[in-house]
């Protein structure tokens, strides 16, 4: 008489089989995914510039009411245009009435410096600081789509007007301010490089 084992086909086998292929797929995927990756373009920051990764957390917040406030003009201009036949930019006591930050005067302006805000020219508003605490003078143009926003970083700032629209980026740069550059701006040829 012959005996002859027979084992029971549980699966033991096939499955070792298969945790070897995940762990093989997973260890080549490991060593792979560095050389993978896309790389970041970063945009030099010009003389005139300042990065947004370089200010202060003040100047973070104040930033953060400004690109709100540009959607909030932007929207006012715009419904002018639209239902009015106007071209009119929303002054500094339309946006007070509207509760648009930071030209309202509550807890979070006193905070960020009392700034004194002023439409300067059309689509242009400057904030000049009462305090030296808080964030140092601004100035948001609205006219793009995206919002243009110059700091003054040695707190010499001083009110003014325009002279018949010579307000523009030469003129800020040479009277010693700093455009903010978002971290996110990439420029459309950068996009399609993806």
């Amino acid at each position: 008489m012959i005996i002859q084992t027979v084992r029971s086909d549980d699966g033991g086998r096939e499955g070792k089989w298969i945790a070897l292929s995940i762990a093989l797929i997973l260890a080549v995927a490991t060593l792979l995914l560095p050389y993978h990756q896309a790389a970041i373009a970063q945009q030099a920051v010009k003389s005139y510039q300042i990065s947004i990764k370089d200010l202060d957390t003040e100047s973070l917040a104040m930033i953060a009411e400004l690109r709100l406030a540009h959607e909030e003009i932007r929207n006012i201009y715009q419904d002018g245009v639209d239902f009015e036949n106007r071209e009119i930019w929303a002054d500094i006591s339309e946006l007070e009435a509207l509760w648009v930050a930071p030209f309202i005067k509550d807890k979070s302006w006193e905070r960020k410096g009392k700034h004194a805000w002023s439409k300067v020219a059309p689509a242009f508003y400057q904030g000049i600081p009462e305090l030296d605490s808080g964030t140092v003078s601004t100035i948001l143009h609205t006219a793009q789509a995206e919002p243009d926003i110059w700091l003054n970083l040695s707190r010499t700032a001083k009110p003014f007007m325009s002279d018949g629209g010579q307000l523009g980026k030469a003129w800020l740069m040479n009277a010693g301010w700093k455009q903010v550059v978002f971290a996110n701006a990439v420029s459309h040829q950068d996009e399609q490089a993806h």
